[in-house]
């Protein structure tokens, strides 16, 4: 009663936040035969055309057909192996049919239904249909049309498929494309984004409202996208079966899991905000986001655990790691507005269905030797956990374009997530894992990267998945921490989340990010965003030469008094015994941009005395000259101290410290441990 109490609420105040009318409504009824793994299903769509140009068309997402034979897109990108774990399988083939489809005046739209390869020309690629319609649909208008189809899951991969028993039913019907307005994402004219199915991509679609109904034997569990509103029993020849009704409001998909009761357990849960957001947290928001505790309450929500029997012993500690997540992101870019978040530890058998999201519903991973040490000290758990849940807010509920613009979701989401793991290692809230930085993996990483590498590239052009996975990831996750830094962490962490809250449900491009974050801020980032993710400059800081020395008295001619006057080089009053160094001193080094990333850098003077000073350089030209007088011995010098620069991974040259003198016999030691510790507080996973 509690849980549908919240979830009223939360759906009552839901439509403030929601876009004013759904383009998009589906009602789906699904069967799942376990034997065959096959599928028999039919829709009811509604569409509704947002933009202000007509449509003789539509486009219709066919993914599971990049399972269907060896040469689609998606396999001949894959090559050997899976698309999780790399190894070989054999394969047990996917695909889609779709049997009737017909308009709500019972046209028949079968027969100009037709394959299209917008992306590469493989005429073996069947994972885009489009379909001419009998009349436009004008703007404003809607259309209603009913299809039936059938489909096979295939030997899980790829986030999809069976494993015994075991299903994860992802990307499993059709799907209509996006319809794009003109300007959106900067096209020239208004028409559909339906881009096929890659081996490095995910997805991108409308929002909408679903109504799915899934039949499955009646001995069978169910997660799925949204929360179940109802469920019976039918009979099936000798047996009988479980039917179950989901309903999902403005999210753009729906995925769902079935498995034997005696395989998986349903462990339920709830994320209580009193009880369950940290004290510290709630603090530090409130200061760095300059809001009151009430501006940041966030709603209850319902969590629904489907776990393999065997790792029961591991159930709290996931939803334990859920809780964090919701208040960390809540927080951080406002509240979940779902009243349910279903989680699926895959069994063994389908790791490859693991770390995946679908709105409302995600995949984490697991094993049974992690309830015991050393393994339990891993982060894996909560590392998928939260990162699957982040996916709720750049995938889910901004649901930028994932073919051709990944980092707005991959990228964003992992820094958000290794934030939020940082945050729990800090203040010790996960009392199994070893409390390590989680932001050295990104960084060792990249390090490894030779060559420049853009960001802003369609997920299918990178020269390799590696390559995809690096700009996507890794160097979307440097590019933010540099920002951050650079910007302050108060007056970044402000302009994400004021980006995260104006661009809920609208589908928001790079472009639209540098704008909003440059709103907030009140500068004109461009100069970052062009560099670091439209382009492929790498950052290198160097100090390139340095010369120090007593400043010595002037000698030869100098005007006094109103006259020259000759001064004779001055004779050294200690009669050659050398006396102790006192200064003043003459002090003169050059910086160095030894890579193509201009922009602004600190650099630290540290003196023998121990004090500092800081100098700051626009870091635009090639190199810069310092020269001073100073009074105080110069000990060292470093280029950007604070490691502002999370990009630059190259960070030896950054260095320079004058020889050990005989009396300081430990300054070589020291400075060698402080270029450690300077570049651990940098590196990050």
């Amino acid at each position: 009663m509690k849980f549908i109490f919240n979830a009223l609420l939360i759906l009552g105040i839901a439509p403030g936040l929601y876009a004013a009318e759904l383009p998009v409504r589906y009602e789906i009824s699904v069967s799942l035969d376990p034997a065959s793994h096959g599928l028999e299903g039919s829709e009811e769509i509604e569409w509704r055309n947002t933009t202000a140009t007509p449509t003789s068309e539509l486009y219709f997402h066919l993914y599971l057909n990049a399972f269907a034979n060896s040469h689609s897109s998606f396999m001949k990108e894959l090559g050997e192996g899976t698309l999780r774990g790399g190894h070989h399988i054999e394969r047990h083939w996917g695909w889609t049919r779709i049997k009737t489809l017909r308009t709500e005046g019972d046209v028949d739209l079968l027969p100009s239904l037709s394959f299209v390869r917008p992306d590469d020309d493989n005429a073996e690629d069947h994972t885009v249909a489009r379909v001419e319609l009998p009349e436009p649909v004008e703007a404003g208008a809607t259309i209603r049309i009913h299809l039936e189809f059938e489909a096979r899951l295939p030997r899980v991969i790829a986030r999809t498929g069976w494993a015994g028993d075991f299903h994860l039913v992802g990307q499993w019907f059709p799907k209509l494309g996006v319809y794009e307005a003109a300007g959106h994402g900067g096209r020239e004219r208004a028409g559909w984004n339906c881009h096929q199915f890659h081996a490095s991509s995910e997805f991108y679609a409308d929002f909408a409202t679903y109504r799915v109904e899934i039949e499955v034997p009646e001995d069978y569990v169910l997660g799925a996208t949204g929360i179940e509103v109802e469920n019976h029993q039918v009979a099936e020849g000798n047996s009988r079966n479980l039917v179950a009704v989901f309903t999902a409001e403005n999210v753009h998909d729906f995925a769902w899991c079935a498995a034997p009761k005696n395989m998986m357990s349903v462990v339920e849960g709830d994320f209580e905000p009193a009880r369950d957001i940290p004290r510290r947290w709630l603090e530090d928001a409130m200061k760095q986001l300059d809001l009151s505790a009430a501006e940041l309450e966030l709603p209850p929500v319902h969590l629904r655990l489907l776990i393999p029997k065997q790792q029961e012993g591991l159930a709290e500690r996931t939803l334990h790691a859920a809780r964090l997540a919701l208040a960390w992101y809540g927080l951080h870019y406002g509240p979940y507005p779902y009243p349910q978040l279903s989680l699926v530890s895959p069994p063994p058998t389908a790791r490859e269905a693991g770390g995946m999201e679908y709105p409302t519903f995600i995949t984490t991973g697991a094993a049974k030797l992690m309830e015991y040490f050393p393994f339990s000290g891993a982060s894996l758990i909560e590392m998928v956990t939260i990162h699957e849940f982040g996916h709720q807010y750049f995938y889910g509920m901004l649901a930028s374009n994932e073919f051709e613009q990944a980092w707005m979701d991959e990228g964003l989401n992992s820094f958000a997530e290794t934030s939020c793991r940082a945050a729990i290692a800090r203040d010790h809230l996960v009392k199994e894992q070893f409390n390590l930085s989680p932001w050295a993996t990104a960084r060792l990483g990249f390090s490894s990267l030779k060559d420049p590498l853009q960001v802003d590239r369609f997920a299918w052009e990178f020269r390799s998945r590696q390559n995809y996975s690096m700009a996507s990831y890794t160097k979307t996750v440097l590019v933010l921490k540099t920002l951050e830094g650079l910007l302050g962490e108060a007056s970044f962490a402000q302009a994400m989340r004021d980006y995260a809250l104006k661009w809920r449900f609208k589908h928001p491009t790079g472009k639209d990010l540098e704008q909003s974050l440059s709103e907030s801020t009140e500068q004109d980032l461009d100069w970052f965003f062009s560099q670091a993710i439209e382009g492929d400059a790498i950052v290198d800081w160097a100090i390139r030469s340095v010369h120090t020395g007593e400043k010595k008295a002037a000698t030869g001619a100098s005007w006094s008094g109103g006259a020259w006057v000759e001064t004779d080089q001055a004779e050294d009053p200690s009669d050659g015994v050398k006396k102790e160094e006192s200064g003043p001193w003459d002090i003169s080094f050059d910086v160095m941009r030894r890579g193509s990333f201009s922009g602004p850098v600190k650099i630290r003077l540290i003196y023998a005395d121990g004090s500092s000073e800081n100098r700051e350089w626009a870091g635009f030209e090639r190199w810069k000259h310092f020269s001073f007088e100073s009074n105080k011995k110069l000990d060292a010098i470093i280029v950007d101290p604070d490691g502002v620069w999370a990009l630059e991974t190259r960070r030896r040259n950054n260095y320079w410290q004058r020889k050990a003198s005989a009396h300081d016999p430990s300054a070589p030691l020291s400075w060698s441990l402080s270029n450690v510790l300077s570049l651990v507080s940098t590196i990050w996973s």
